[in-house]
């Protein structure tokens, strides 16, 4: 049986808009927003953690953006921020005073950072990270975990270079031997190690701490891709919660609330020794992205947004157990920790798990919630103890709903 997701709530607009698209956009849009969400919605626009699709049907959102707007849609200060140095100008020939600014504010916030390089985005910024220590190492093979981006070194299937396959070699995450072992087969190639620490499955105790104690062992450095938990985990990024530092680390997505930025950080004793190696480009630094991220940071130190992350989260987390242990729903999955958590299912081939799903998330899309289908969610400083008590309402009722269908 094929997924459909219909719902009570029409689309008429969307689906005009999505036929548009389909006649000038390669393949309609990017790949990851066809896949999200479970109905072709098209997005008009977005006021704290509630979006607008282009029929009118309000919802919800956890996705948000796949984790850049980590205030909420528009928020005022940011848009204040970018509208005044857009005015001014927005890219010169040399740098600008914010771009120091901001490093320092980096530098005093995130434990790796003694250094920073500017980029526009997460996966321009890993493959910097990567160009980086391969100059400092003099080696070229990359041990990963995670997801980096599309480029090449990270991202196989039609169209990569398959040359670059054999140095980007991937391990196991929490299994320090699947680490070790490809060290043992490889040890004077590996120029780093580059994993995201956390995500539906958190690390295991002392897991973090050996994959330092192994990399460093093998004369590799460490990064940490730090691009959905940064400024999330705690504004020092997972790093600073797990209390591991890399000696590199990648940070995108919610530092500008939406806007296009991203940075490498590291330790000045590597930084400073590839100062040479060309990473440049036009858009690094772009003046109203590093307002956008100053001001973003600002009202999360002002708002203690962190701890207002973790509540939200949790009471989601808390409230997802309860009902599904209630309900007696065998399938559901519920991972990930405050800030990112993750609610969703085990998924079978059998038709009535198929059904199930189905049903929960068209009756959820119904009651005006935007669930990712199997990626991890985000929480905003916009939401609300009025969203989180309106979701699990929801959610809950589109369970009894999915029950009653098989």
């Amino acid at each position: 049986m094929e997924t459909t997701y219909s719902t009570k709530r029409t689309f008429e607009r969307s689906l005009q808009l999505q036929a548009r698209a389909k006649q000038v956009i390669v393949g309609g849009g990017q790949p990851h927003k066809r896949r999200q969400p479970p109905q072709p919605v098209i997005i008009e626009r977005g006021q704290g953690s509630h979006i607008w699709d282009a029929d009118g049907n309000e919802y919800i959102d956890y996705l948000l953006a796949y984790g850049p707007v980590l205030l909420g849609y528009a928020y005022p200060k940011v848009i204040e921020a970018v509208t005044t140095h857009i005015q001014k100008g927005n890219i010169y020939n040399v740098g600008h005073p914010l771009e120091i600014e901001l490093a320092e504010k980096l530098v005093k916030l995130i434990p790796s950072a003694e250094r920073v390089a500017y980029f526009v985005g997460g996966s321009d910024a890993t493959t910097g990270a990567i160009k980086l220590a391969r100059a400092y190492t003099g080696k070229e093979k990359v041990i990963r975990y995670g997801y980096h981006g599309w480029h090449d070194w990270c991202h196989s299937g039609r169209g990569a270079l398959l040359a670059t396959t054999p140095y980007t070699l991937s391990m196991k995450f929490n299994d320090l031997n699947s680490l070790e072992e490809i060290f043992k087969e490889h040890r004077k190639s590996i120029a780093c190690v580059i994993m995201e620490t956390t995500g539906h499955e958190l690390p295991k105790e002392g897991y973090l701490e050996g994959v330092k104690q192994l990399t460093h062992e093998n004369d590799a450095l460490l990064i940490f891709d730090e691009v959905k938990t940064g400024f999330r985990y705690a504004l020092g990024g997972a790093q600073e919660y797990f209390g591991v530092t890399p000696d590199m680390s990648v940070f995108s997505k919610a530092m500008a609330n939406g806007f296009g930025i991203a940075v490498v950080v590291g330790k000045a004793e590597i930084m400073d020794k590839v100062a040479d190696v060309w990473v440049a480009a036009t858009f690094h630094g772009e003046v109203s992205m590093v307002a956008a991220a100053l001001a973003t940071i600002t009202e999360m130190e002002e708002k203690n947004g962190i701890a207002h992350l973790w509540r939200q989260g949790g009471k989601l987390s808390t409230g997802y157990k309860e009902m599904t242990e209630r309900l007696s729903i065998e399938n559901a999955r519920i991972g990930g920790a405050g800030p990112m958590p993750f609610f969703g299912f085990h998924r079978g081939d059998d038709e009535r798990t198929k059904k199930f799903i189905d049903v929960f998330y068209r009756e959820t899309l119904d009651g005006g919630l935007y669930l990712p289908d199997g990626h991890i969610w985000f929480i905003s400083l916009s939401h609300t103890d009025e969203d989180i008590a309106r979701t699990l309402e929801v959610s809950e009722a589109a369970l009894k709903r999915a029950k009653q269908a098989i």
